[in-house]
């Protein structure tokens, strides 16, 4: 059998800047229409509400889990420190506007002493966060 000789040299080349050129385009377009929700590290079942709707943005949310245990921008806080802190973010910024996030098996009761609190350090709108009913 007669075989042709093998060529010496460069094999094949596959130039792949291309693919690369194609790969960063995918990149950029899916880092600028992909959009960044903010989720909160504390777990909260929030209570379900019929008339719930969106509210802006504000400087400071104050979360209120199960067991009574009160977060502040997902940093955990007791009940003495916490209307120092307040009254300086309500210097500090001066928005008048806080959202508290209680969960739905927290006791009433400290849901109404946090709403003092915040009434008391200068906060006039406190808005009551809670998740729209599931579509039927």
């Amino acid at each position: 059998m007669n075989f042709r000789p093998r060529k010496k040299g460069r094999g094949l080349i596959i130039n792949i800047t291309t693919l690369i050129d194609v790969m960063f385009l995918l990149l950029i377009f899916f880092m600028v229409t992909s959009t960044f929700k903010n989720q909160p590290a504390i777990n909260l079942v929030l209570p379900r509400s019929a008339t719930a709707s969106e509210t802006v943005d504000t400087p400071a949310i104050l979360f209120l889990s199960a067991e009574g245990v009160v977060y502040l921008n997902d940093m955990l806080i007791d009940l003495e420190t916490l209307a120092g802190r307040l009254e300086k973010m309500h210097e500090d910024t001066g928005e008048d506007r806080m959202v508290l996030r209680a969960d739905e098996k927290s006791a009433h009761g400290d849901v109404v002493e946090l709403i003092d609190i915040i009434k008391r350090s200068g906060f006039t709108r406190v808005s009551l966060s809670a998740r729209v009913p599931a579509a039927r």
